[in-house]
């Protein structure tokens, strides 16, 4: 290389070099905010769009007062009380799932598939169990009538019927919200044909 090359207007070498630092630097800071890294964008300098991450956690959002030991069938299990001695039985509030264990009934569309669901989410599970101000505190055959949460906050209730794992239940008494709040996801499941509306899991209803 020639003498005068390496001679010729260091200033620049110097602001060539000062800026690799700085655009380091940049960059440095924009990983730490959580912006993307190289391997996500593209040779044209395109960002590539990743599907979100569903990050699961066992910090729990609802304070749970109840541990399931038992469930019958889609919409009735058996728990045990942190505060009540004893074995409960639980009858969940406004859905009502096909039957499955009644003698006097055969084995309904989609009932086994409710129990299956409901034996996985539940079994062992700490819950939390709440009354409706307007709904009646037990049934006729002296079952609690509760709805259910899980402790990440998910309501039971209404996934079953989102799911089209049973009807929305609304001929008891219920706080007018929570009926117009199932109905509405009885139509969704409806519209998805999910479940008990998908005519070729249950073709006659």
């Amino acid at each position: 290389m020639r003498l005068e090359t390496l001679l010729k207007k260091p200033e620049h070498r110097l602001a060539g070099f000062m800026g690799a630092l700085l655009l380091a630097a940049v960059y440095g800071v924009f990983l730490m905010v959580g912006g993307p890294t190289l391997s996500e964008v593209s040779e044209v300098g395109e960002e590539i769009v990743e599907p979100p991450v569903v990050v699961t956690t066992s910090t729990p959002v609802v304070e749970a007062n109840a541990t399931v030991t038992r469930v019958v069938d889609g919409d009735t299990f058996h728990v045990t009380f942190d505060a009540e001695p004893g074995d409960w039985t639980i009858r969940m509030l406004g859905v009502d799932t096909p039957e499955t264990v009644d003698p006097r009934k055969e084995v309904q569309c989609m009932g086994k598939e409710a129990s299956d669901f409901m034996k996985g989410l539940l079994t062992g599970r700490r819950v939390r169990l709440e009354a409706d101000v307007q709904a009646d505190e037990r049934d006729k055959y002296d079952r609690l009538l509760r709805n259910v949460l899980l402790e990440d906050g998910t309501d039971v209730n209404a996934l079953l019927v989102r799911q089209g794992y049973a009807h929305a239940y609304l001929s008891f008494p219920l706080a007018p919200e929570r009926k117009v709040e199932l109905r509405d996801l009885q139509e969704q499941a409806k519209a998805d044909t999910v479940g008990l509306w998908n005519p070729e899991s249950c073709p006659v209803r």
